[in-house]
């Protein structure tokens, strides 16, 4: 579960700000280009491409430099646990940018131990971060890049951005869409450039355009939970205006009220400030109730509004949720959107050793 960041800029860094993103150069649907490896620090050595024939691969850039490329590190390892043994390969990449040593890469790595429980590829050239970083117009790190079994790229972005773990799931069940994923793509081109002027409006604190240009993210796409994260932070944390806050979150709800992710993203949103006394929790079920109601089968929808409740204390509703989740699970979610569900009903039993004294 993505959390409420402190501060807008700490995000602006989470993706990897430099002033002028890249010219793209590599597409989804490119035959992925050579993948140098100079040096490998965890793991057993391949060839990633030869290796990775038949199967997934992700390649996920990251650096010791990067904070937010550490954040990543639990969530890599989980992904890579997940479905290792599905037909995944997962690469940490890095390089010598920045003046990063192999020595100071290898410590780190190994005082990380099975917390990064995942292959880490070094590259001293640099040669990889060019054709996947910079080829593929990336505004910096952490940034991955989702190669098919047929060799081909099938997705790149930000590794938290949902649609990646989507895209692994349906390439490993065949399922993958070629068509959706360049639409997809062709979205975040129309994005990029939205992202870099709203990076540079928090750099000055022009808190009103960053707004305009967050409105602008979401008509291009609703669900994104970038553009609404900082939309939440801007309004509570540098507006201070909880009046501003409900208005907008009416208005969302007007607007995307048929969107189950949306509705789902905003009402865990409304719960995830860090002050207890700024979260929202009649927007919260507000916003969850419109999830419902569009009748999605959306199994990241679901889990999100039972979190929600859950997190309310509303356990049978939660439950309720989620075993609408686990009915529309496939062969990856089913396990843990069980786990889940069984910590739900234990929560409700629990309830009854419930005692007051005084």
């Amino acid at each position: 579960m993505r959390h409420f960041q402190k501060s807008v800029l700490t995000f602006v860094l989470a993706i990897g700000f430099i002033a002028t993103a890249a010219q793209a150069q590599l597409k989804v649907g490119d035959v992925a280009p050579p993948v140098t490896v100079t040096d490998w620090v965890k793991g057993k050595p391949m060839d990633i491409l030869k290796d990775g024939k038949g199967k997934v691969t992700v390649l996920e850039f990251w650096a010791t430099w990067c904070a937010p490329c550490i954040q990543m590190i639990p969530s890599n390892t989980e992904l890579h646990n997940r479905y290792k043994d599905k037909g995944l390969i997962f690469v940490g990449m890095t390089d010598s940018g920045q003046g990063q040593q192999l020595s100071s890469v290898q410590a780190f790595v190994a005082k990380q131990g099975d917390r990064m429980d995942y292959p880490v590829a070094f590259d001293s050239t640099m040669k990889t971060d060019l054709a996947y970083v910079q080829g593929t117009g990336a505004m910096g790190i952490p940034h991955a890049v989702v190669i098919g079994k047929d060799g081909k790229i099938a997705w790149f972005g930000h590794p938290l951005e949902p649609m990646m773990e989507s895209t692994i799931k349906d390439l490993l069940m065949d399922k993958f869409d070629p068509k959706r994923a360049e639409a997809e793509a062709a979205k975040q081109e129309k994005l990029a450039p939205i992202l870099n002027d709203f990076n540079f409006a928090v750099q000055r604190g022009e808190w009103d355009r960053c707004l305009e240009l967050t409105e602008k993210m979401l008509e291009i796409d609703p669900g994104n939970f970038d553009a609404m994260r900082f939309n939440v932070y801007i309004l509570m944390e540098e507006k201070r205006s909880v009046d501003e806050l409900k208005a907008w979150v009416k208005q969302m709800i007007g607007k995307y009220g048929e969107n189950a992710e949306t509705m789902a993203v905003l009402s865990s949103l409304m719960l995830a400030m860090p002050e207890v006394t700024d979260r929202q929790p009649e927007l919260a079920i507000e916003a969850a109730n419109s999830s419902l109601a569009s009748g999605s089968k959306n199994i990241t929808s679901l889990q999100l509004v039972a979190q929600t409740f859950y997190q309310l204390g509303l356990v049978d509703s939660a439950i309720q949720a989620q075993t609408q989740a686990v009915g529309i699970a496939d062969e990856f979610d089913k396990k843990p959107a069980v786990e889940v569900l069984e910590f739900f009903k234990r929560c409700k039993s629990a309830q009854s050793a419930i005692k007051f004294t005084g």
